[in-house]
């Protein structure tokens, strides 16, 4: 409650993500300018590769250049701006409870934690394995206890099910394991994405209820350089169709698969965005449509992609400005580590990418809780995260300066050699303008010492058997698990 107080001392919705008071900019007008005249010029001379023919048609009757024999498409700048113009330029990813609404409305920053991890270190053994359909669950439960998390992306894949049928069952259990918003990036086949948008249909309640309330998000990530794949594109284009947000995930390597520099790279990743935008808006005039991004270079030394490196933020960072530019909200990886094990190392990899993103602005930021670049579940780091961004949060939040916050009237109250702790200003502000954590211990070492010498990975860990032990919030009726049911059924019967 405190730390909500704050936020609405500040003009905050403490619902609706972290307001940026003064926005971080990495990039200069002149910046953007360069970058975004670069990316409709190279789109006009050299184009990108569009493997969906769908995609190709619909760019060939707007007048875009398109090669068959290579399937190779130069995309004119009218064109581009035309796109940018008809996309939605506000849009809300809903959760089934109205109160997890987040809402991309450029001025607030959301934060979701990453995906689609392989591993998980079981939480009662402490053995590295495959995850499964129970890992899941038990990650969004613990995702429902944290102050700074607003959007679910399933963390782990149910490898304890036929893969045929494993991105249905990863929807079914995170839906029925927390009322947030669920967006997820295993859909690849038009067929998913009927399929998946019939079980956002079963929990919504009807087709126009969930284009009303889209509960659902999918994300869809290009192949850099410049390369959209066709089932990729055909899946993004039926989400479209039904009113599902749909990111255009671009990921060009800096050095690798993309010019070494931050800003060649980050053209790249425009280009790729701008044209994917394109192909949206030509297939379904005003979907929403959100610039993803994850731009983390590759480390020389380990051939790793660092993702906890401080380029990864700028990136985003910079994106995000190229983004509300367009008027279209930003998806940025960040709070990401290639550390192995919480600690010291995960912990300053993720501060590093994940603070320009909230100063910078970025409407969504995933990237929590999995470690090894986005592989492994630890459940224990969902609650270090959840304090580290609230840290960053009171950064963002800055200080306030008014008549009250000035305090003339209580320094001559009090006086030379006073004390401020008892007067009722003190009171009415100390929750809203410091920081309290959760996990941070602040004791002395001899209270630490006689308290247990308790790690912040062990008091995570009691965080973590509370979340598990709470019930879900708003559980979904048991008509609508069998009409759920009834989808993944009908997968796996097409699957055999």
């Amino acid at each position: 409650r405190g730390r909500a107080a704050g936020a609405e001392a500040r003009g905050q919705d403490p619902m609706s993500g972290i307001a940026i008071r003064r926005p971080y900019p990495v990039l200069s007008k002149d910046d953007l300018g360069h970058i975004h005249r670069g990316a409709l010029l190279e789109l006009e001379k050299i184009g990108v590769r569009v493997g969906t023919a769908k995609g190709r048609r619909l760019l060939a009757d707007a007048g875009a250049k398109v090669d068959e024999a290579t399937h190779v498409v130069r995309i004119p700048s009218s064109l581009v701006e035309e796109a940018i113009d008809r996309t939605a330029k506000r849009i809300v990813l809903c959760g089934r409870s109205p109160a997890q609404d987040a809402h991309l409305d450029l001025e607030h920053v959301h934060v979701c934690n990453d995906g689609n991890g392989p591993l998980a270190v079981d939480f009662h053994t402490g053995e590295r394995r495959a995850s499964t359909s129970e890992d899941l669950a038990a990650s969004a439960k613990v995702s429902n206890a944290l102050d700074n998390l607003h959007v679910f992306w399933p963390m782990v894949t149910s490898q304890d099910v036929p893969e045929g049928i494993r991105t249905y069952v990863d929807l079914k259990v995170s839906l029925m394991s927390t009322d947030k918003h669920v967006q997820f990036a295993t859909a690849v086949t038009p067929a998913n994405a009927r399929r998946l948008t019939d079980m956002a249909v079963a929990v919504a309640g009807s087709r126009e209820e969930l284009r009303r309330r889209p509960i659902i998000s999918s994300v869809h990530t290009s192949i850099a350089p410049l390369q959209h794949d066709g089932g990729n594109m055909d899946t993004a284009f039926v989400f479209g169709e039904a009113g599902v947000p749909v990111a255009i995930f671009t990921m060009p390597g800096p050095g690798t698969s993309g010019p070494v520099t931050l800003a060649g790279s980050i053209v790249v990743a425009a280009m790729e965005f701008l044209s994917g935008l394109t192909m949206c808006q030509l297939a379904n005039p005003g979907c929403p449509v959100i610039w993803g991004t994850g731009i983390a270079p590759l480390d020389m030394r380990t051939t790793t992609r660092a993702g906890g490196s401080p380029e990864h933020g700028l990136t985003g960072a910079a994106v995000t400005q190229l983004a509300h530019g367009y008027g279209v909200p930003s998806l940025c990886g960040g709070f990401d580590a290639t550390a192995s094990v919480p600690g010291t190392q995960a912990t300053l990899e993720q501060f590093t990418s994940g603070l320009s993103l909230v100063l910078g602005g970025a409407d969504l930021i995933c990237g929590t809780g999995l470690l090894e670049d986005a592989r492994t579940l630890w459940l224990e780091q969902l609650f270090i995260d959840d304090e580290m961004i609230g840290m960053i949060r009171r950064i963002a939040d800055g200080i306030v300066v008014d008549e009250d916050h000035l305090a003339l009237d209580v320094i001559e109250r009090v006086g030379i050699g006073g004390m401020f702790l008892g007067q009722r200003h003190t009171l009415d502000h100390l929750r809203q303008e410091h920081f309290h954590p959760k996990l941070v211990d602040r004791r002395s070492h001899d209270l630490w010492t006689s308290d247990g010498k308790k790690s912040m990975e062990e008091r995570a860990r009691a965080k973590v058997i509370e979340a598990l032990a709470r019930p879900v919030p708003n559980p979904l009726p048991a008509g609508v698990v069998r009409e759920l049911d009834a989808v993944i059924d009908a997968a796996r019967a097409s699957a055999a």
